[in-house]
């Protein structure tokens, strides 16, 4: 890793130590992402949650080590895919509820899982948009 990458890094970390999750959403890339574990950290230190903090710190460490814009724009490209997957599977679901005839109150259920799935579709492909 380039000298100038380690401290653009050390820098953002510092910098965004005491920011909120809002904060981060104007940052792009390996910044973005070390901005949201950094408030985890910070969340996770105030509930006094140890398990938490670890863990967050191992990724912290794990992000500093291995974060690349390359890294951080494939962890997204998953993110989308799995949710279009999810979204297909709920449409099926939805489909066959009415092909089969179940009740209202199965096919409000089905429906109502497949709006969630495409709010979580379009907020991953937001995200994306914004690497």
């Amino acid at each position: 890793m380039k000298v100038k990458t380690i401290l653009t890094i050390l820098l953002f970390t510092i910098s965004f130590v005491g920011f909120s999750q809002s904060n981060c959403t104007t940052l792009k890339g390996c910044e973005r992402k070390l901005c949201e574990l950094n408030t985890k950290l910070a969340a996770a230190k105030k509930a006094g949650n140890q398990n938490q903090i670890k863990g967050v710190e191992k990724a912290i460490a794990q992000t500093k080590k291995n974060c690349t814009t390359k890294t951080v724009n494939k962890d997204l490209d998953k993110k989308v895919k799995e949710k279009q997957q999810e979204v297909n599977e709920r449409t099926a679901e939805l489909n066959k509820a009415i092909k089969d005839n179940e009740s209202k109150e199965k096919i409000d259920k089905k429906r109502k899982k497949l709006n969630e799935a495409k709010a979580d579709l379009n907020k991953a492909l937001a995200e994306q948009k914004t690497k």
